[in-house]
């Protein structure tokens, strides 16, 4: 039974949620097992699992782990087949809030000098982490004020 829901939890990801979980997988089997395992030969495993194949305890193990890294009680979730909630990866984050938004020509020159693309994906990750709040008010108005500072140098 509790495998099952392992399978049937892993086999309903979405694409890109599988695909996070694979990412995240390969870490756990790198430090937690010293398993280098090529991504391909792990996507195959897992598909081999999620189709019904017995896997390794330690496999197994790392299948579990992965689903609590990913997600709060992750583990105990996808045991008792419920939703296992799957973060926001930063990808999809950037991808839903620029998706109507174009970039002005003077930036898009400067976005193949790998120092600069350091210097946005870190302002990117710092703004969202200073107006962190456990609140959702206050981490609204925190963004909202944040923004508000930003646009003042846009103005002149």
């Amino acid at each position: 039974m509790y495998v099952s829901n392992i399978r049937k939890t892993i086999g309903d990801l979405e694409q890109d949620e599988y695909e996070e979980y694979l990412k995240k997988l390969r870490s756990v089997l790198r430090g937690k097992y010293s398993k280098n395992v090529k991504p391909s030969d792990l996507k195959q495993r897992v598909d081999e699992f999620v189709d019904g194949k017995d896997p390794k305890i330690d496999y197994f193990e790392a299948y579990l782990i992965t689903f609590d890294e990913l997600s709060t009680n992750g583990a105990m979730n996808a045991l008792h087949n419920k939703k296992v909630k799957m973060p926001k990866s930063w990808r999809r984050l950037l991808l839903k809030v620029t998706e109507d938004r174009t970039l002005s020509p003077d930036v898009i020159k400067h976005l193949e000098d790998e120092e600069v693309l350091i210097e946005i994906k870190a302002l990117f990750y710092h703004s969202i982490e200073y107006c962190k709040s456990g609140n959702r008010d206050q981490f609204y108005q925190n963004l909202y004020h944040f923004n508000g500072f930003i646009k003042i140098r846009s103005k002149s």
